[in-house]
């Protein structure tokens, strides 16, 4: 248990393992009773629900949106929605923007999507206003386990589990490191079970992700150390992991792309004796003083310099599943509006499908997603959210037409808003696109999908967003549900944005990728 630094958080008057171990060397390790140490013993976690085969035909257009209240998320905290038992749904989220004393509180809500009930809410804590100080939730038999960071120069990380019902009492992990240069503290927070055991990636140390692991059901952490090497010192990757229940598989970027030229994007996955491999197998390093630099794990997709940073094209990660036992995910490329093009915002942004086969990856064309979110962040995309119980299904949220790049001007008002479309896949390279939301008068952003047993839920921000610290948006639910009659889909294969201003009712339509992007071997 060597490393293990877990305190519990002030007020529980409990001695923590820590403090424990500390007495046993002063007294001596006879004098704590075997019961005392049970912490270290091996205690099996469940993995969490996995999607039962019935959700898979179901979708998301049509059906009936419940607002759940104020409430924001970043997109690399993991799971940010997650589904137990009995259509109970676990969200994470970060209030900003209402001008009460609710302004930077880190929520947990606990949602009754069969009877569109609140269950419960917790306030973690009152921090500022930030949507990266926004936790995971990650559910498991009949308990969630939350953690979640401050997005700051602090040394710690907290982590604890309840459910609809019980007392909540986490603790405090704390990393010194992470506030040594070149860390700037940290944040995130990304959960798993891998063979019974709970894993937690955080960004700290080196600016970078690390992994804490807990063998004893979350009793106590144990830090393994970095995961993912940065590039050069201060670089710092962005990951999204998902289990397979005996590994993690990883995607991984160089970089920030506002500050990494050119940054490409890049898989490989975490086995359980913390090795970390690229597809074929190939071992390129370990957790620890041996971890691997982005680029040393499989290519999925590669960015370019250009000759300024505005003209670089540069990816990011926006979602990553496991499905039929393959990880699958969304990818975002921002590049120039090409000269004519009927532009919206400073950059374009397209959404790539990926998903692994037994020979290598498919990369492949999704549709177009528009504008920036912000001016201030060129890559924040409205970003799109994986099917977890169906690989060929994607949500996206895109303020241009998925297909044409139109802008969505809406009739309601007369403005260009994200609007939330159902990608599904109907051959190599080929989408139909069916609208979730048009012609609102607010964006629809960051979707998130959670399945688990016969429940599947879509979760989304609706409002305005004008940078991480200052979001006026609301968390809207909608419950899966069967398809409606299908109408016989228009067919393209990509044309070239048009002049029009107003798009008409897109309705569903299929697009057929441009021939750049394909398949990556390793």
């Amino acid at each position: 248990m060597a490393d293990a630094m877990t305190e519990l958080l002030p007020g529980d008057g409990r001695l923590s393992r820590r403090d424990l171990l500390r007495w046993a060397g002063a007294a001596g390790a006879v004098a704590i009773a075997p019961s005392v140490l049970t912490a270290c013993m091996p205690v099996t976690t469940p993995a969490p629900l996995r999607p039962d085969p019935s959700l898979k035909p179901l979708g998301f257009v049509g059906g009936t949106d419940t607002v759940l209240g104020q409430g924001g998320w970043c997109w690399f905290q993991s799971p940010r929605t997650s589904m137990g038992p009995n259509g109970v749904l676990w969200l994470g989220s970060s209030i900003s923007r209402t001008g009460t004393e609710a302004d930077g509180v880190v929520q947990v809500t606990a949602f009754d999507t069969r009877t569109r009930t609140v269950l419960r809410r917790i306030d973690l804590v009152k921090a500022h206003q930030d949507d990266h100080t926004s936790p995971s939730v990650m559910a498991y038999g009949n308990r969630v386990q939350i953690a979640w960071a401050l997005h700051k120069k602090v040394d710690y990380i907290d982590i604890g589990d309840t459910s609809t019902t019980g007392a909540f009492t986490p603790q405090r992990i704390h990393r010194p490191g992470a506030i040594s240069a070149p860390g700037r503290g940290m944040s995130y927070a990304s959960a798993h079970v891998v063979d019974g055991q709970r894993w937690v990636l955080y960004r700290g140390e080196q600016f970078s992700w690390n992994l804490l692991v807990s063998i004893d059901d979350g009793a106590t952490w144990t830090a393994k150390g970095l995961v993912i090497a940065p590039g050069t010192s201060g670089d710092r990757p962005y990951l999204h992991a998902v289990s397979d229940g005996k590994r993690l598989h990883l995607t991984v970027t160089d970089g920030n792309p506002t500050e990494f030229r050119g940054t490409g994007a890049y898989a490989g996955t975490l086995e359980k004796d913390l090795s970390i491999r690229r597809f074929d197998g190939t071992k390129v390093g370990a957790v620890g003083s041996t971890a691997p630099k982005p680029r040393r794990l499989t290519r999925l997709a590669t960015g370019v310099v250009g000759s300024s940073e505005a003209t670089d094209t540069d990816m990011w990660i926006s979602d990553l599943a496991h499905i039929d036992n393959r990880p699958t995910g969304v990818l975002v490329r921002r590049d120039p509006w090409p000269p004519g093009s009927q532009a919206v915002g400073s950059y374009r942004h397209r959404y790539l499908w990926t998903r692994q086969r037994a020979t290598g990856w498919v990369v492949e064309h999704l549709c177009w997603a528009g504008s920036e979110l912000c001016p201030g962040q060129p890559d924040y995309s409205g970003l799109g959210a994986q099917d977890p119980s169906d690989a060929t299904r994607v949500v996206v949220s895109t303020n241009v037409h998925p297909v044409t790049a139109e802008p969505l001007v809406s009739s309601t008002d007369g403005k260009v808003h994200f609007e939330l479309f159902e990608a599904c896949r109907v051959g190599e390279g080929q989408w139909t696109f069916t609208p979730i939301t048009q012609n609102s008068s607010e964006d629809n952003i960051r979707p998130s999908i959670a399945a688990g047993g016969k429940d599947k839920t879509l979760s989304w921000l609706r409002g305005s967003y004008w940078s991480w610290i200052s979001f006026d948006t609301r968390i809207v639910v909608r419950r899966a549900v069967a398809p409606p009659a299908p109408d016989a889909p228009v067919t393209t294969t990509m044309p070239p944005p048009t002049t029009s201003t107003t798009v008409p009712d897109p309705g569903t339509t299929t697009t057929t990728g441009p021939p750049e992007l394909g398949y990556y071997p390793d």
